[in-house]
């Protein structure tokens, strides 16, 4: 299993390297954007599925946001905005929860 830092470099990996075979193919944006979403949906399905955190549904919804912006051609600005969450959502320290103290 991947560790927070090598998920990071991984998600980050991949998410660059298709958004730009999409701008080599001119397809300049669009390949960015779904290359984002398509890496949010899996890295939250792998902790949906895998490890159980609940915590994930909330990057699983902005996912779903984001192609349902892009399907419906909505606002530029609005569909960058909610990549910017996505990609900060991969981008995120996933380390161990907090422990409350009683």
């Amino acid at each position: 299993m991947l560790s927070s830092r090598n998920r990071i470099v991984v998600c980050s990996a991949l998410v660059l390297e298709l958004g730009i075979a999409g701008w080599t193919a001119g397809h300049g944006a669009t390949w960015l954007l779904i290359a984002i979403v398509t890496v949010t949906l899996l890295d939250t399905g792998w902790g949906l599925l895998r490890q159980r955190r609940l915590a994930e549904l909330a990057g699983l919804e902005i996912a779903i946001v984001l192609a349902v912006l892009m399907a419906r051609g909505t606002d530029p600005v609005m569909t960058a905005m909610v990549a910017a969450a996505c990609a900060f959502w991969l981008l995120r320290d996933r380390g161990q929860p907090a422990t409350g103290t009683a």
